[in-house]
């Protein structure tokens, strides 16, 4: 009992340093900041309580998963927690999975955090963005090489060659301006040969300390004021690097959160591995004949490309128990001859100066001896595959034991994302007893707002009458909105069979199509700018695309995203599961993959539509509730005549 005679005994007010104390600080921040926001913004329950989570996370060092449905506002729930704890003087960093929220986070949402904390704590809060040294303009090459490149002098030159000069001098009256030397913040993305010239990878780096350039590099000074902010903006692949390195680029941190968790997996499983394609040889031989070395030894590595070429293409989509017979004998010879080109590069030229571009293609070098090395002898637990056009891979089976030696327990760890169930704890290998989940549901009135409409009656996807009967579906649906449409398809001949009928079947609407109308950023302006359009799209749309309004008011998935069956490296995990692995590989990677893609339709409260999905299974198949329950609570059908109506009434309510 307190000693003093003014205390009232009903005074429940929390200590300041308890548990109930920080989260209501929490909570107040929030406040704070959603009063920044235009026209004031509005708190939503789901955001108090995920930010309330994620900030008793990182005041105790827990691991915290949270699923957050669309609209929820989670940026914001987990960048008030983080201010808070870079107030209090901890580090903290945020891993995203795309470019685009990244820069999102940069640009819009921690300005509003940063307003918000200043007028509770009357603290500045400090964060900087740290990428992938290649996104960072290098001030030796630039300065030293690229001109030769592209010399405005050197006589006729093709008209793509004109435009890359123009690049390259764009660039030029940049460099001076530029704080950064981030290439986003050009005006027009230049052309991957230009920036190739101007910038170097994390392997191509000579270092700083051998750089004449090095006392003001670009990249250097993004990680050196990175080290001094209290929250660092990432992106997942450079965290993941550095998480299985030497930690150089983050250094200590007291929390990290991962944004759109649901693609870690993908991530770790490619960092982890390694790659070997015939294009890395073509290239290593070409930049050592570049700066004068190589001679004979560089035609050999380009002769490894061409007998890699040939070796690999019968093996296509296809998983090596180990790698014998001609392959192996031939990546043994190929680890001789850059061993070679190493050594003839590390010769001294007679120049008492280092040759520094001859430098950086010995790192080169180095790195496809590393890979070769490591495809002599793999890793425990390692799969080798032959994906796409001649690659040799090296995957991790289950990037659930590397993060558990490198990653859970040793700092704060956030994950969250719209799509991230119960079976990522086991998927991602966090300590089952040493963890906390969270749902929390979207603020979206789901019900009255969105249909979910399975086409049932038409033929299954395997049969040949499949594909006509779905176009004609999907023209009766986008005939009824009059356009608006996002279509989503799990194969690019899927999707150019259907544009193709589909553009003779519909009057009045353009079909446009991914990857060969306009780029994907323009696809989706064409959408907002005229609602008498169809965008056809594959796997990259299927997550990260935001049309908001009735600018996209009708989602059409053809068939459930499952894995081919013989892509290796989820065949190979299938093989590991055994009996059960449909139920535990496939279906829980197309859950994940169609509440994605079901997750595109409706972004803001006003939002509206339709999704429908041409594929017969969500309805009829044993394992559809495994698929359905992930999704949002829109109202289910199989009646087209439902869905028409529904879509009629969209439109006419946008005519009116």
């Amino acid at each position: 009992m307190s000693d003093d005679p003014t205390a009232e005994p009903w005074d429940l007010s929390p200590a300041p340093d308890s548990p109930a104390a920080q989260i209501a600080d929490a909570a107040a921040a929030l406040d704070e900041v959603i009063a920044e926001l235009p026209g004031g913004g509005e708190q939503r329950t789901g955001q108090a309580e995920m930010a309330a989570a994620v900030h008793e996370a990182i005041c105790d060092g827990g691991t915290l998963l949270c699923q957050a449905g669309t609209g929820v506002g989670k940026s914001l729930a987990y960048l008030v927690p983080a201010a808070l704890a870079a107030a209090a003087g901890k580090r903290v960093v945020i891993a995203t999975a795309t470019l685009a929220l990244q820069d999102q986070l940069v640009s819009k949402d921690l300005p509003l955090v940063a307003a918000g904390m200043a007028e509770r704590f009357g603290r500045p809060v400090r964060w900087e963005v740290l990428k992938g040294r290649n996104n960072y303009l290098c001030r030796h090459r630039f300065g030293e090489h690229a001109q030769q490149h592209f010399d405005l002098a050197g006589g006729p030159a093709s008209p793509a060659e004109l435009a890359r000069q123009r690049q390259l001098a764009d660039i030029e009256q940049w460099v001076p301006r530029t704080r950064t030397g981030d290439r986003s913040e050009l005006t027009v993305a230049p052309d991957a040969r230009v920036w190739s010239s101007v910038s170097v990878s994390s392997t191509e780096c000579i270092g700083a300390e051998r750089c004449p350039q090095g006392h003001h590099c670009f990249a250097e000074e993004a990680r050196a004021r990175s080290a001094r902010a209290g929250i660092v903006v990432t992106n997942q692949h450079l965290y993941c690097i550095d998480l299985f390195g030497d930690g150089y680029l983050f250094g200590p941190h007291d929390a990290v959160v991962f944004d759109e968790a649901h693609q870690l997996e993908p991530v770790v499983t490619q960092v982890a591995g390694m790659e070997l394609t015939p294009a890395g040889f073509v290239r290593l031989a070409a930049e050592a004949r570049a700066v004068g070395a190589g001679g004979t030894a560089a035609d050999a590595v380009a002769d490894v490309a061409a007998r890699l070429a040939s070796e690999l293409e019968p093996l296509r989509d296809t998983r090596l128990g180990a790698i014998t017979g001609d392959l192996a004998s031939l990546l043994e010879a190929a680890d001789g001859r850059v061993e070679q080109l190493a050594s003839d590069l590390r010769r001294p030229t007679g120049d008492d100066s280092p040759d520094l571009e001859r430098l950086r293609v010995s790192r080169l070098a180095a790195e496809s001896l590393t890979a070769l090395r490591m495809a002599a002898s793999p890793p425990a637990g390692t799969v080798i595959l032959v994906e796409g056009r001649g690659q040799l891979r090296l995957a991790p089976l289950d990037v659930g034991d590397l993060l558990a030696s490198r990653l859970w327990g040793r700092q704060a760890c956030v994950l969250t994302s719209a799509t991230l169930g119960p079976h990522f704890v086991p998927r991602l290998g966090v300590p089952a007893a040493d963890h906390t989940y969270l749902s929390v549901d979207s603020p979206f009135d789901y019900p009255s707002h969105a249909l979910l409409y399975c086409a049932r009656h038409l033929p299954a996807p395997t049969q040949e009458a499949y594909r006509a009967a779905a176009t004609g579906e999907l023209a009766a649906l986008v005939s009824a909105v009059g356009g608006r449409t996002l279509a989503l398809f799990t194969s690019w001949r899927a999707l150019h069979d259907t544009a193709d009928a589909l553009t003779e079947q519909v009057s009045g609407i353009r079909v446009l199509r991914q990857g060969r109308d306009l780029s994907n950023t323009a696809l989706l302006e064409a959408l907002g700018d005229d609602p008498a359009t169809v965008v056809c799209a594959t796997m990259s749309f299927w997550q990260g695309v935001d049309v908001a309004g009735p600018a996209l008011s009708l989602l059409a998935i053809d068939r459930l995203p499952f894995a081919r069956p013989n892509e290796p490296l989820a065949a190979a995990r299938r093989e590991a599961a055994g009996d059960d692995a449909f139920m535990t590989v496939d279906v829980p990677k197309a859950a994940d993959l169609l509440a994605q893609g079901v997750g595109r339709l409706i972004r803001t409260t006003t939002d509206r539509g339709v999704v429908a999905v041409l594929d017969s299974r969500l309805a009829t198949a044993g394992y559809r509730s495994r698929l359905l329950d992930p999704l949002p609570p829109m109202r289910r059908s199989v009646d087209q005549a439902e869905a028409i109506e529904f879509l009629v009434s969209i439109r006419e309510r946008n005519v009116c």
